[in-house]
Formats: structure tokens, sequence, C-alpha cells
């Protein structure tokens, strides 16, 4: 077993990687297998939070966040990745489980809020009685560009949630759901409420009367999502990728596809 818990122990590795020179207070990797890898682009800040790679040939990256922090707790296991785009905002406490060789791939410009709860699997398999066949097996979560997710929301295995949309407090999104872009959804399990919305991420806890008032409208489409052939990319499609190609080329994969990729429709879901 490897543990990180400076700069300094990253020298220290043997079989497992940290690739970048993150800020860590009060946070701790720990790797229990080998050939693992945490990339971490510049401005990288890790605060309480616990990173535990469980198991061999595993693929975390986290991207720039100039304004923001990494705070939650990610346990990966097995040929697995996880990627988050740039500029997070994540309130803690976060849980991120990837169990049975799935993916995590979390968009630009997120709001992640306390009490979320991401998992690609149960922690048990379940059988149907006559058939005793397994019918709950673990599939990979995605998650777009500048999504909303409330306060103690569930993100279950499989799900899938299309850029620009909300998700509002204590809802639990199902296995396998498609929730579409700009949409807004609630409820155990969510439904959709509202359709054809977008939010902006001005803070108004502070602001007094007149500066409510000046957001009592917004004329830019810039975060209205829309389908675009050769640009919206498929997420099915980008599992089955990951899943095929070894740790060095996954990462190679990733910058290519959602680093230097910046569409804005690329996680598109209608």
């Amino acid at each position: 077993m490897e543990t990180v818990k400076s700069l300094e122990d990253i020298e220290k590795l043997e079989t497992n990687r940290v690739v970048g020179h993150p800020e860590m207070n009060k946070s701790q990797i720990t790797f229990k297998g080998h050939n693992n890898v945490l990339y971490c682009e510049g401005n990288v800040k890790l605060d309480n939070a616990k990173f535990t790679f469980n198991g061999n040939n595993s693929l975390v990256y986290l991207s720039s966040a100039m304004n923001s922090k990494y705070s939650f707790n990610l346990v990966i296991y097995n040929e697995s990745t996880f990627f988050i785009g740039r500029e997070a905002n994540m309130s803690s406490p976060i849980n991120i489980n990837i169990q049975e060789n799935q993916n995590v791939i979390i968009g630009t410009d997120v709001t992640i809020s306390s009490g979320v709860n991401i998992r690609t699997a149960d922690i048990y398999p379940i059988y149907d009685n006559q058939t005793k066949e397994r019918i709950n097996f673990a599939k990979s979560v995605f998650i777009g560009d500048h999504v909303w997710i409330g306060h103690l929301a569930y993100i279950s295995r499989g799900a899938q949630i299309g850029s620009g949309t909300i998700i509002e407090n204590n809802s639990f999104v199902p296995h396998n759901a498609r929730i579409i872009s700009n949409s807004i959804a609630m409820g155990n399990p969510v439904r959709i409420e509202r359709t054809n919305v977008f939010y902006t991420t001005n803070f108004l806890a502070h602001n007094r009367s007149e500066a409510s008032l000046d957001t009592k409208d917004y004329k830019s489409d810039v975060f209205i999502y829309k389908f675009v052939n050769q640009e919206t990319l498929s997420m099915d499609k980008i599992d089955q990728i990951l899943k095929s190609l070894d740790i060095d080329s996954r990462l190679e994969f990733i910058q290519k596809l959602f680093v230097r990729n910046k569409r804005a429709n690329r996680f598109t879901i209608k």
C-alpha cells in the first residue's frame, strides 16, 4: 500500500503515479493496488479530500479549478476512469464510488452540492427468483457540462445527465436514467418537471433588491445546449472506448476528447 499526504510523498511512489503538483490540505491519497494514475492539471487544490484506489489500472483526472477546491471522497476499483472538467464547484461531503470496471465522466462548470452520492454499482448483486439471472449490473455514469446537482441528490448506476440540467435537492436519479439537457428534474425517482430552462452561476445570497432586479432576465444563449451532428458525443461509445484502452491510452484519449475539445454541445441529451 502507498499513501500520499504531501508533495514529498509523491516522489516516494513506486508502483503508482501522481502526475502534477496538487496543493494538499488535510487530504490523503491511498493506493492499495498498482499501476494507478492520479493526473492533476495546474491549480488543483485538494481540501479535506480522500481518494482510495482499491484496485489496479485506474485513472483519476482532475482538471484545473482556479476558483474552487476539490473536497470529496472517491473510492475507485479496477480498470476504471474518473474525469472531472474545469471549474467544478463542489460542497463537501460528496461521495463518489466507482466499481466493477466502470467510469464516471463529469463535464466542465458543474455544481455538485453537499450530500451528493454518485455510484456505478450496488454493493451486492440482485437476482431474479425465476431465472436466477442478475438484474442490477453496474454501468458508467455521465454528467454533462454546466450541470447543477442539488443537496443530497443520489446519482445511480448508468445515469446520463445532459448539459445544462438541474437536479433538485433530495432527488434520486435511478439506474439507466437519461435526463435531457436544459431541464429541471426532481423527485424520487426523478421526473422532468420543466424543460427549456437554463441557469447561471451568479450567486444570489448577498443581493439587495436592486441587484435582484438585475437578474430578472438574461439575454445570452450561451447555456442553451443543442444536439449537433459531428459535435455531440455518444456517451455509450465513449464508455466502450475507455474500457478498451490501457491506462496511458485512456489518458491520451481523455485529453483529446474532453480537455482539448471545447465544443459547447458535446454532452447534449435530447
